[in-house]
């Protein structure tokens, strides 16, 4: 999912992530947002070890008594939880937010702060030296500025996104179910086409409750479905589901 979720940015905004480290260790004091999360996925596989059907033979007549196909199924799954912490740094001049995000699980999932920069339209950009999690990822595409921009809502205020080209054509559809006050909440429907062939391709349908006067989400509730196919040897599916609630907004003294 991560190699998904690492999207498009200019060479300026690389450079500047390049040098964010020293930026984040500069400021003194930064706006800190903590979210629990809870994270889980479920993996199936089916493997064929042959194409053709394998004869068995009875014990007991010494007869050919019809055959298997080769196929097998595999199933695991794993989860965590715990939280999520974001240091907002600042915001650069092409509209990108540098951030610095970590992940503190109660099981195996913990990863160090990592620099990104997030934009409006979903697009991420980490640190390619450090773990960034999936559920980090969920949580970092709801952070760039703008992400709700009422001057791009439709009649039925919804809105679009779409990427093509490069290593995958995303494509996203926003539609705001209710605003009060603009506490909202927003859905969204998003695939991620990679241009590859047998790479896997991802279906995801989210939830998101989002503050518009703070710019941020209180709530992701993310389902997501990856599925891919490998002909005559198989195919693996994938369920990964996510949810992230803002517990904590407040400042971080360095």
């Amino acid at each position: 999912m991560i190699g998904f979720r690492t999207l498009l940015v200019t060479a300026a905004t690389t450079a500047a992530l390049l040098a964010s480290s020293a930026i984040g260790r500069a400021v003194t004091t930064q706006k800190e947002l903590v979210y629990s999360f809870s994270y889980g996925s479920e993996q199936n596989i089916t493997a064929r070890d042959s194409q053709d059907s394998i004869e068995t033979i009875d014990s007991s007549t010494g007869m050919l008594a019809g055959g298997t196909n080769g196929i097998s199924h595999y199933q695991g799954s794993l989860g965590d939880k715990g939280t999520i912490t974001v240091q907002i740094v600042r915001k650069q001049t092409d509209g990108g937010l540098i951030v610095a995000i970590s992940e503190q699980g109660e099981n195996t999932r913990r990863a160090p702060a990592a620099t990104c920069v997030v934009y409006g339209n979903t697009s991420v950009i980490c640190d390619p030296d450090k773990t960034v999690y999936p559920e980090e990822y969920t949580l970092l595409r709801f952070l760039g500025p703008n992400f709700v921009d009422p001057s791009q809502l439709d009649a039925t205020k919804h809105w679009e996104l779409a990427r093509p080209g490069g290593d995958a054509s995303v494509m996203a559809d926003y539609t705001i179910n209710a605003n009060s006050n603009g506490i909202m909440q927003i859905s969204e429907t998003r695939t991620i086409r990679p241009d590859a062939k047998n790479t896997p391709q991802t279906d995801i349908q989210t939830k998101i409750g989002y503050d518009l006067s703070r710019s941020i989400p209180t709530s992701v509730d993310e389902y997501s479905t990856q599925r891919q196919e490998n002909g005559t040897t198989g195919s693996t599916k994938t369920i990964y589901q996510t949810t992230l609630n803002l517990v904590s907004d407040g400042m971080a003294k360095s």
